[in-house]
């Protein structure tokens, strides 16, 4: 598995380049800062400031006390990465929402590394014994990348800071020093993951060479070179596992995280080799990864590693939002409105599912078909790698990473909604929600519920004639959705009227124009396993509602966790150790109302309350405009491993009743995957 270095050196010569270049991408981001939240999204960015994400750096040991920050003396792991996920997470929220208090904390953390960064390009502190560890800084990286665009004016001594360790990451990877799986479980996990820093080099590439073209693009070839081959070793039709793996046949490549971030690589890589079988096996393994292990909910299964279909195995919260962010890379890569409508149908199911409507707590597995969310340490659970505290809303449910990972999630989906192309005189609104663009002398304010609602109106003023184009998803592709631009008839659209890309096109003239947008969104009936359903409606999926009770206790800290940072860091103060955490609380959630359901989904209609706001808190509980309901009854249905067993062929066992559905993300405990009767 390890490449020699004379091999590496045999293997670079056919790779060296002489003033080579880099293919761009098909579409162009916008600067992280040129994108903000509007509408309920601001609420739901203001939510996440304010709530556990935006208190990290104020009080959670592996944050507030790291060796990333002054004074800081401890990490959870040999990974090193609490901060550096928090710094990744986090660094564009405050100046999307425009936070005072937290732009300090990133202004601060940044300050630190740059003044502490050592003559030789190294940023942060040195590790112990086996040697250094680039993974963590490239998340530092990545976090940095976000904060030049958001705070241009400290560009200049970022970027020079990130050239001084780009330069020694050549030196490093030249010299075949960057470590090796058989290192360590961290240098393992490194190993997989080298598409995030070949992110980090192309964007250098791309905005700020330096005049360093060849050396970066030799440095990406050294990464890749060095790292796991994604393409041709694992997302393959006859090596890709069709199937839940086991505890005997799970390994780094099947864990949901690196999976997550696994998706873009060959969108990154084919900058450089220009190989079309790049682009086939991008789209290859989201077949695999989908159709093997996908939920209805968008995202794929992996309880830490790849769960198959049963709906009652989880999620990673860290796998979520890795897929998201590689999605949006993929889509700028290469376009595809499957993608679009990918990244949409997780942003919205099942990324708002994994944490309270509060975003006081997160899980660290959800689950389709979620019965309840307890501690289940006291037997066996249905998560195949995953300890039994996985599925409660909490700080540190089950491990620390999901904590200080998950906030990345909303940031980057802002960051993505837009894209241009033909140097700018194209502009491409790709992720739908409320969100306004400013850029030079074009801005476009869209106001709009969605996904709750499904009309979008749009402002756009430009001192030039523009190609404007936004994203029609496939399920309203119908030919009832229309477009009103500047006042005039509405015209409708159809399949044929939107392209590979999923985008609908206008041509705006120079100064003030208005778009106004009616998405058609019928009712989607998905067949599942066993004769159960997924309900959609539009972006979101519809999950039939049970009713729970909420009990708290104080925050649980992992135990692995705080036991590895005595290990690693002994001379660290007590305090920092405690059993629980007096910040914060952990949710219980018990079901109050039978979660043994079955529905006719020829009875599913569509209730829906005219709005043109919504509440504080979007995802609680009965906020959301848009409800269906079915005709169903109470059925047999047992419980394996304290979940629910996989959905049954289902008999009712009583009288019919009215069965509420409401959006998955707003439904902590739900039956997602709903099994089917007829009711005559």
């Amino acid at each position: 598995m390890r490449l020699s270095f004379v091999s590496l050196l045999c293997a670079l010569e056919a790779l060296v380049v002489s003033a080579e270049s880099l293919t761009k991408p098909k579409f162009d981001r916008f600067p992280y800062g040129a994108i903000k939240p509007t509408g309920w999204a601001l609420d739901q960015g203001k939510v996440q400031a304010q709530s556990l994400p935006g208190q990290l750096r104020d009080w959670y040991s592996f944050v507030a006390n790291s060796i990333w920050v002054p004074g800081g003396t401890e990490e959870y792991s040999e990974m090193h990465e609490a901060a550096p996920y928090w710094f990744n997470a986090m660094v564009s929220l405050p100046y999307q929402i425009n936070d005072a208090r937290l732009k300090k904390q990133i202004e601060d953390f940044v300050d630190h590394l740059i003044s502490t960064q050592q003559e030789d390009g190294w940023i942060g502190p040195e590790p112990p014994a086996p040697g250094r560890l680039p993974w963590p800084r490239y998340l530092i990286l990545l976090g940095l990348v976000q904060y030049v665009e958001v705070n241009p004016t400290d560009a200049p001594r970022v970027i020079t800071a990130m050239h001084k360790f780009a330069d020694l990451v050549y030196e490093i990877w030249s010299n075949d020093e960057q470590g090796h799986p058989e290192d360590g479980f961290q240098y393992y996990y490194q190993y997989v993951r080298w598409e995030e820093l070949v992110y980090v080099l192309q964007w250098l590439y791309d905005n700020a060479p330096q005049g360093k073209e060849d050396q970066l693009i030799e440095t990406m070839k050294l990464v890749k070179a060095a790292g796991f081959d994604w393409q041709n070793d694992w997302f393959t039709d006859a090596i890709f596992p069709k199937e839940a793996v086991s505890l005997e046949t799970a390994s780094m490549t099947s864990h949901g995280v690196n999976l997550g971030e696994a998706l873009k690589s060959e969108a990154l890589s084919y900058r450089w080799t220009n190989d079309a079988a790049a682009i086939a096996n991008t789209w290859e393994r989201i077949r695999l990864v989908y159709t093997y292990h996908g939920r209805a909910s968008g995202t794929f299964g992996a309880d830490e590693h790849l769960s198959g279909l049963s709906p009652s195995r989880g999620t990673e919260t860290c796998a979520v939002v890795e897929q998201m962010f590689s999605l949006e890379t993929i889509f700028g890569a290469f376009g595809n409105g499957t993608v679009l409508d990918k990244t949409e149908k997780i942003a919205y199911n099942a990324f708002p599912a994994a944490s309270l409507a509060d975003m006081s707590g997160h899980q660290y597995d959800q689950q389709p078909n979620q019965i309840w969310s307890k501690n289940m340490t006291d037997g066996a659970t249905p998560y195949g790698f995953n300890g039994g505290y996985s599925s409660v809303f909490g700080m540190e449910s089950n491990y620390p990473c999901c904590t200080v990972n998950h906030p990345q999630a909303l940031p980057k989906f802002w960051a993505h909604s837009f894209f241009k192309a033909d140097n700018g005189s194209t502009i491409i609104h790709a992720l739908l929600g409320p969100t306004k663009l400013e850029y030079q002398d074009l801005s476009v304010d869209v106001a709009t519920l969605y996904p709750f609602g499904s009309t979008l109106k749009y402002t756009v003023k430009t001192s030039k004639a523009i190609t404007f184009k936004f994203h029609v998803p496939q399920f309203a592709t119908t030919g009832k959705s229309t477009v009103k631009v500047n006042g005039k008839k509405a015209q409708s659209i159809g399949a044929t009227a939107v392209d590979e890309d999923g985008l609908y096109t206008v041509t705006l003239k120079a100064g003030i124009s208005t778009l106004d947008v009616s998405l058609d969104m019928p009712i989607q009936v998905e067949l599942r396993a066993n004769q159960a359903v997924a309900v959609h409606r539009g972006p979101l999926m519809y999950a039939a509602q049970v009713s729970f009770n909420k009990t708290t206790t104080p925050g649980w800290r992992n135990p692995q966790a705080n036991n590895d940072a005595k290990r690693l860091f002994p001379d660290t103060d007590p305090v920092w150790f405690q059993e629980f955490d007096n910040h914060t609380i952990d949710s219980t959630l018990l079901p109050t109302s039978p979660w043994q359901l079955a529905i006719d989904p020829s009875t599913l209609a569509v209730h829906e309350k005219k709005v043109t706001s919504l509440p504080h808190l979007a995802w609680a509980p009965g906020n959301q405009p848009v409800t269906l309901s079915a005709k169903g009854c109470v059925i047999e249905w047992g419980i394996v491993k304290q979940a629910a067993a996989d959905p049954p062929i289902a008999n009712c066992t009583g009288e019919v009743i009215d069965v509420t559905l409401t959006a998955f993300g707003a439904t902590p405990i739900r039956i997602g995957e709903i099994p089917t009767v007829k009711l005559g």
